[in-house]
């Protein structure tokens, strides 16, 4: 797999809540939910759930822990060093009655790929046609909450997974109304998707579309026996899995011995008591 680590952001700011129009976690056993579409023009990279390996062919088994955002599963899809165009539609709905609209999602970009070196672009984008015509919403190239963890290696990169939140004012009393996310790449890197809703009247704080980053170190990195976890979060539990994405090892603190583990790579989910998660990659000597 080519980029493999995974940290949180959060965006704060939405302080009420109102009727939900649209709504899916893509946790269900079919694939795309009922209602949703899919479509790419290389076959062997269409999006598909986060929780099997055969989503991955390129990154390998490990980005089921790196990609998966929450519950079981999430909408992802891979990385080709061939050109690949991947929509991903909702169903239609209506925005009629809706005072002020808002869309939201979770969505898991690397830096380096996507936005450093720009290999790819992830946009949302919204249609009142019944999806003749699009308009695009957000692109991660223009998202704050996606940084750089400063090592300059593209391959152990920071993946952060960034609450999105689009206000949908200008769309109201929109009848047939469709959210798509659009995949265009070439050799740049895999990407997911979940917890899309569309709510009819919600209050957006004034901070929208600005991304807080959690401090978070593991050391030593590589490590012989004990690692760290250095973090400003409090700390639920942490569990090392293989780069298959199986678990090995589990704590509920800061430290955990891997010295019985053989040498090698290996991935650290640490799951926060606020229920946010972060992956990051380890080295075990």
């Amino acid at each position: 797999m080519k980029r493999i680590i995974l940290s949180l952001s959060l965006l704060s700011g939405i302080i009420t809540y109102s009727q939900t129009l649209l709504s899916e976690n893509f946790n269900g056993t079919i694939f795309p939910p009922t209602g949703w579409n899919i479509s790419a023009s290389l076959a062997s990279r269409p999006w598909g759930p986060s929780n099997v390996a055969s989503t991955f062919p390129s990154s390998g088994n490990g980005a089921i822990t790196t990609y998966s955002i929450n519950g079981t599963t999430s909408a992802a899809i891979d990385y080709s060093a061939q050109s690949n165009t991947a929509q991903l539609v909702s169903p239609s709905f209506s925005l009629v009655g809706a005072t002020a609209p808002v869309l939201k999602f979770n969505v898991v970009v690397g830096w380096s790929y996507m936005i450093d070196q720009d290999a790819g672009d992830l946009l949302a984008q919204i249609s009142t046609d019944g999806g003749t015509n699009w308009t695009t919403l957000w692109d991660e190239d223009t998202e704050s909450g996606f940084v750089d963890d400063g090592d300059n290696n593209p391959n152990t990169d920071t993946y952060n997974t960034v609450a999105v939140q689009k206000d949908l004012s200008t769309y109201v009393g929109q009848s047939n109304v469709m959210i798509r996310f659009r995949y265009v790449a070439t050799d740049a890197d895999a990407v997911s998707i979940d917890d899309v809703q569309v709510l009819a009247n919600a209050t957006l704080g004034t901070n929208e579309g600005v991304s807080k980053k959690s401090s978070l170190e593991i050391y030593p990195n590589p490590a012989k026996a004990e690692i760290n976890i250095r973090t400003d979060k409090k700390i639920k539990s942490s569990t090392v899995f293989d780069m298959t994405g199986k678990p090995l090892l589990q704590t509920e603190n800061e430290k955990t011995n891997i010295s019985s583990l053989p040498n090698g790579n290996y991935l650290v989910k640490i799951v926060f008591t606020d229920g946010s998660t972060s992956t990051r990659k380890i080295i075990k000597e």
